[in-house]
């Protein structure tokens, strides 16, 4: 999966705004793919069955979906 957190996100998704928020403040470099953009992306999230967004995959290859501060904080190790 490489090295870099990816955030699977769309236009206007308050949990999507407060995923890339809580990564900016932890001084955290990831990449944005917004679904609205590419359909791509569509498509890798109804492979893997997920119906909504903010997903946040890690280099741990550990998935999130929506928002918990906890549990980011676990696997960014904070």
């Amino acid at each position: 999966m490489g090295n870099k957190i990816i955030v699977y996100t769309k236009n206007v998704c308050a949990n999507c705004d407060q995923v890339k928020f809580a990564l900016g403040a932890a001084g955290v470099e990831y990449e944005t793919r917004n679904i609205e953009e590419n359909k791509e992306y569509v498509e890798w999230l109804a492979d893997k069955n997920y119906m909504s967004v903010p997903v946040t995959v890690f280099p741990s290859g550990k998935e999130l979906v929506g928002f918990e501060f906890g549990e980011f904080a676990k696997e960014l190790g904070l």
